[in-house]
């Protein structure tokens, strides 16, 4: 007696071949999210260059938030130098808001070498401690931040300097709000574009003989 036939219909087949194909392109599509964004992710990191000077970092807080953080340091932090020397978390700095306000504490939180300027003071000198001041103390008077990479006698060899600032602005709705702006101003004794290294960090370069450093 002769078995029947299995008769697959050609409709069948054309829903397996779709159900291989979107298989095949969900474990692509995973295996891209899994391995290959990282890996492009960290290339990129690690080409990026450093911040120059004239580089501005803005900080905003809205109502709802009330508590944010800017931290300086080397590959780790909110802004990245990608230099030799600077450690991370050199410089963390905390903005906490008053609940309807527009009246923020701003909290100085030191790493190793740094030199500080607060508002409304002309001295630039190391810091060790914590520190406190408000908001509104830099309109006008911006506070001075000087991480240095090395130090000799009390004196920063090399260092990169940023500036806090602020001012008033009106958003989207017509509210005054006050926003922060900390800018990289300068970068002594600049960098050694030759430099980098895996990690996608670069050494300091070294002064001219006719540069003549100032405190």
């Amino acid at each position: 007696m002769a078995l029947p036939l299995l008769i697959v219909p050609q409709l069948l087949d054309w829903i397996m071949l779709g159900a291989g194909f979107v298989s095949f392109i969900a474990l692509v599509y995973l295996l891209y999210i899994i391995i290959v964004a990282p890996a492009l992710t960290l290339k990129a990191e690690r080409d990026a260059p450093p911040p120059r000077p004239g580089y501005i970092y803005e900080l905003l807080i809205e109502d709802q938030e009330r508590h944010q953080h800017i931290t300086i340091g080397q590959l780790d932090a909110t802004i990245k130098t990608r230099l030799n020397g600077i450690r991370e978390e050199q410089l963390r700095l905390e903005f906490h808001k008053d609940r309807g306000l527009e009246e923020y504490e701003i909290m100085v939180i030191p790493g190793a070498n740094l030199f500080y300027r607060r508002p409304h003071t002309k001295k630039l000198e190391i810091q060790k401690e914590r520190d406190e001041f408000a908001g509104r103390e830099l309109i006008g008077n911006p506070a001075l931040f000087r991480l240095a990479a090395s130090v000799q006698g009390n004196r920063p060899t090399q260092y990169v300097e940023f500036e806090l600032r602020t001012d008033y602005i009106i958003n989207q709705i017509g509210e005054e709000k006050m926003k922060f702006f900390l800018e990289l101003t300068r970068i002594y004794p600049g960098i050694d574009e030759n430099s980098r290294n895996k990690k996608g960090v670069f050494n300091f370069g070294r002064p001219q003989k006719t540069e003549v450093e100032e405190s």
